[in-house]
């Protein structure tokens, strides 16, 4: 009985030690150079800054009428009466806190725009950066970049030596984005060491 469990022991330490030793193989991936390259993130973002400009249009507007009203404001004569002034004052008041509100809502529904659209394009990336992984036979991929919207201030790689383990390109060529400015061009991968 003891021989057993000790043959038993022997080969369950040879078995984990088998696995331990397998090859696992690390790629990086720049999602920031992904989205700014593709064709749907593009457009998003095309539609998220017209918005924003019309929007800075009506605010545009809204703050000269309420530079208009303050200079006529500021002309009032000292004999105006004391129940003008406060009428002006008050419009005045009630300007800036529209032009508050507008700005709030305005930055809410680009914000929300965005959050509805994006999760469908990062699903896609997601699933076009695991397909390339399997294809590689890539065991981890990890952001080259640090995602400061996450709170991160450093990126979660800090070095690779090997320039084929960034799958950045072949994800954009996944995605159907064959051209692209940095096409092929080494990229740095966190902290980069010559």
């Amino acid at each position: 009985m003891t021989r057993c469990l000790s043959i038993y022991l022997v080969l369950s330490l040879i078995a984990s030690a088998e696995g331990l030793c397998q090859k696992v193989k690390i790629a990086t991936v720049d999602l920031e150079y992904i989205y700014a390259n593709l064709p749907a993130h593009q457009k998003l973002m095309a539609e998220i800054d017209s918005s924003s400009s019309k929007y800075q249009a009506v605010q545009k507007e809204k703050l000269t009428a309420y530079q208009q009203k303050l200079q006529a404001y500021q002309n009032l004569g000292k004999q105006t009466p004391e129940p003008v002034l406060k009428d002006k004052a008050a419009e005045l008041e009630s300007i800036q806190a529209a032009m508050q509100e507008f700005q709030t809502n305005a930055e809410k529904d680009l914000r929300t725009r965005y959050a509805a659209r994006f999760p469908e394009i990062e699903k896609i990336v997601r699933t076009a950066i695991a397909e390339c992984a399997k294809q590689q036979q890539v065991t981890y991929v990890a952001r080259n970049q640090a995602d400061y919207n996450a709170g991160e201030s450093t990126p979660f790689l800090l070095y690779s030596s090997e320039p084929d383990t960034d799958l950045t390109d072949h994800v954009l060529s996944k995605l159907g984005v064959n051209t692209h400015p940095n096409k092929g061009k080494p990229r740095q991968n966190g902290v980069y060491v010559k």
